[in-house]
């Protein structure tokens, strides 16, 4: 009788095993979510949401992988059936298959401390980066570095209209001689174009908008006595428009769009948004923040569900909120440490 116990006991040990290695993979469309993990702890790691079912499955890349993703899990890029997973202290790139999430490829880029990538093509893609004052021009299929593209900052965010890439370039204190633009590159020739119209204010987000106008939120600067607040420019980089608070203590970030690019989404505290004809910066909040420590929001371009990262302490598991467009709460699950970027894939 003992003997048959545990017999069942372990087939059933081996099958909860079986289960959770197979079964716990998610494999629909949805929202992944890119957990930085702490600093110089290695545990960086990716979750997966299911708006359908509010099903949540943390630890995908190590589940599907068997070894640790790495050292702060910076960002993600999905290009059709394959996922781009920048982990920043690592200085790698790993490329995984979707839905499996399966390793495809693991590529490292030596003296790099990478933030955000950017496929430009079949081969080639952008590389944003914190210190070396470039950006990484790299060949995905090879996995080597093609070229460097010179920079005066610490680069961020980007996208692409027509043959441009527009870099959201950040002033990075610890390095010498660096300042906040607006980075236009030619990506026929690799060559750059800056637009330093911001004075000591730090761009602090890009978005583009439906009319490929590009959208830049600028912190303040109390020492020369500038506001933060708002500059939309067309892709010559000439000012089409431009907006400021009226007083300190705003760092308008967290910047997004709808998926019509007509309406702009940032927090500051609080969440705020403003369309595309409007002159003023908005004083009545969507979303309010009620004690919550934003890290890190996107909007999912299928249905405009605002997704909002709580980082809590930075050192338990992030609170992360959904809501619809109008600012209601639908749903709210614990995803893993720092989350601090959201991917959407609906294809």
């Amino acid at each position: 009788m003992k003997r048959s116990s545990l017999f069942l006991i372990l087939i059933s040990f081996i099958s909860s095993c079986h289960k959770d290695k197979i079964t716990d993979l998610p494999t629909g469309k949805g929202v992944y979510i890119i957990n930085e993990g702490n600093f110089n702890f290695g545990n960086g790691e990716v979750s997966f949401y299911d708006p359908n079912t509010n099903a949540v499955t943390n630890n995908l890349f190590q589940s599907a992988n068997g070894y640790i993703l790495g050292d702060v899990a910076q960002s993600m890029f999905v290009k059709d059936s394959i996922a781009f997973i920048v982990v920043n202290n690592s200085a790698k790139i790993e490329l995984v298959k979707l839905p499996s999430f399966q390793k495809i490829r693991t590529i490292t880029i030596s003296g790099s401390s990478p933030r955000n990538i950017l496929p430009l093509n079949d081969s080639i893609a952008y590389v944003t980066e914190l210190f070396a004052k470039k950006i990484w021009v790299l060949n995905y299929i090879t996995g080597n570095v093609v070229i460097t593209i010179t920079t005066q900052g610490w680069t961020e965010n980007l996208f692409k209209i027509g043959n441009d890439v527009f870099v959201q370039q950040k002033i990075n204190s610890t390095l010498t001689s660096t300042f906040a633009t607006l980075l236009k590159v030619n990506t026929t020739n690799h060559t750059t174009q800056y637009n330093n119209t911001f004075e000591g204010r730090d761009v602090i987000g890009i978005v583009k908008d439906k009319l490929n106008r590009i959208w830049v939120a600028v912190d303040e600067d109390t020492a020369h006595s500038l506001y933060a607040g708002f500059y939309c420019f067309d892709r010559n980089l000439v000012v089409q428009k431009s907006f400021f608070y009226s007083s300190y203590s705003h760092h308008p970030s967290r910047l997004c769009i709808n998926s019509s690019g007509e309406k702009i989404v940032y927090a500051d505290k609080d969440v705020f948004s403003f369309t595309l004809d409007e002159n003023v910066v908005p004083v009545n909040p969507v979303i309010s923040s009620s004690g919550k420590n934003i890290y890190a929001m996107d909007i999912d371009p299928a249905n405009d569900d605002i997704y909002i990262s709580d980082a809590l302490d930075f050192v338990q598991q992030s609170r992360i909120y959904r809501y619809d467009k109008s600012g209601t709460l639908i749903h709210s699950f614990t995803a893993g440490i720092i989350s601090g970027n959201f991917a959407f894939n609906h294809e």
